[in-house]
């Protein structure tokens, strides 16, 4: 029978067999362009010319799923003969969940699966311990299983987590959350370009698309900053800050590019077209909310600390080898310089050797594990614990019918 990876994250699903290589990435939301008022869902929202001003509807609010009239026309998409060709009576699900979802939240989704759809197995667990599975072959960069202590930050789109796993279970009382995600990165460009230069604050979909192409995370932010003083209007004055986004016209262009980097689009286009936003301190100044939220008014600290506070208050014997074994993933996670900087500062603030890997794509990291879990690779060679089988962890269709919600619930918290 198919085992079908779900990584359901608010941003974007990744979607695939256990078969696949790797999943499609589908976004996860409902949008309605602003002229037309045409209504795109899912992957449709990629095919769509009309995207100035678009209005998004998401499934998810603040990193939980709550609407599930927008979840379910998303799923019916996303399990078309156009998208994964599912038929859920004759396939197993092994789908991602967020870090303390709510009960009530599990029940619905568990209720979903097995009596809407009718899949015939569900394994429902947080996407943090998917890419804890995972985690062996990036670490070690063998086909191994999950590693006995493994620390995985996960930067997504809502929240910024930090899990602790040992011997395939979560260490709880050292899991750390800060409120800093891909969303807010992209809201913080947005009110910085819009107050700077042009008016963005509805172009949610151009200014992700900025973010990704021309972001980093700087090594030495004041090194930096007093660098950019040589560049004005995103023009290059004694160093190589400063570049030119040309927005898109949606005619030769559909989400913009970085000039002179914009191939057939920027030769079609001619410089009286172009509108151009100009970006110089903002590549590396929005990221850094990352490291110091306050920047963004919250009260919190850095990635950097909930990973040295989520160590320390783990048993002293397992600090080492966790500060040695961080696995960074999350579609955050893919900004140049991330990985280098988060290491920096970590080590700068712990005893211990510190070690941070990264999956080849960090995005697809969750359902790469639930691809290893699926297959029966989560047993490391030499392994001195038996982590959870999938045949122990799934829950069947009948066995649902049988023990009803409340104790499908019960079921998967076991395996945390």
């Amino acid at each position: 029978m198919p085992t079908l990876i779900l990584d359901n994250g608010s941003y974007s699903i990744k979607g695939g067999y256990a078969t696949d290589d790797c999943p499609r990435l589908i976004p996860n939301a409902i949008t309605r362009t602003k002229r037309t008022k045409r209504v795109y869902v899912g992957d449709l929202i990629d095919t769509s010319t009309d995207i100035s001003g678009l209005y998004y509807r998401s499934p998810f609010e603040r990193g939980f799923l709550t609407r599930w009239d927008c979840e379910l026309a998303v799923w019916d998409r996303v399990f078309s003969n156009d998208v994964l060709k599912c038929t859920p009576t004759s396939t197993d699900l092994i789908v991602s969940e967020p870090m303390f979802n709510f009960g009530q939240i599990q029940r619905s989704v568990d209720e979903i699966v097995f009596e809407e759809y009718k899949f015939a197995s569900l394994v429902r667990t947080p996407a943090t311990r998917l890419a804890a599975i995972g985690a062996g072959h990036t670490i070690y960069g063998d086909d191994g299983g999950e590693p006995e202590c493994v620390l995985v930050v996960d930067i997504g789109h809502s929240f910024a987590y930090v899990v602790p796993y040992f011997q395939g279970r979560q260490i709880s009382e050292g899991v750390r959350r800060v409120d800093v995600g891909g969303r807010m990165l992209t809201s913080y460009l947005k009110e910085t370009v819009s107050f700077r230069y042009w008016d963005m604050m509805d172009e949610a979909y151009i200014m992700n698309a900025v973010k990704e192409k021309c972001c980093f995370v700087s090594s030495d932010f004041y090194r930096d900053l007093d660098a950019a003083r040589g560049c004005i209007g995103g023009r290059n004055g004694k160093n190589s800050l400063g570049l030119e986004y040309v927005l898109p016209d949606f005619t030769n262009s559909k989400c913009g590019y970085i000039k002179g980097q914009g191939g057939e689009a920027e030769q079609q286009m001619t410089d009286t077209d172009a509108q151009v936003l100009p970006l110089c301190n903002e590549r590396f100044a929005i990221p850094e909310a990352l490291f110091n939220p306050v920047d963004v008014g919250l009260e919190q600290g850095g990635i950097h600390q909930a990973v040295v506070q989520a160590v320390m208050a783990c048993n002293e014997r397992l600090r080492g080898v966790l500060m040695a074994n961080i696995l960074l993933v999350g579609g955050t996670a893919a900004l140049p310089g991330l990985q280098q900087r988060l290491q920096s500062e970590v080590q700068a603030m712990s005893p211990y050797r510190v070690r941070i890997s990264v999956p080849e794509d960090p995005i697809t990291g969750a359902w790469q594990g639930g691809r290893m879990l699926a297959q029966g690779q989560t047993v490391p060679e030499g392994a001195t614990y038996s982590p959870a089988t999938v045949a122990e962890w799934q829950l069947t269709r009948a066995q649902y019918q049988e023990l009803g919600p409340d104790r499908a619930v019960a079921h998967f918290t076991k395996f945390i």
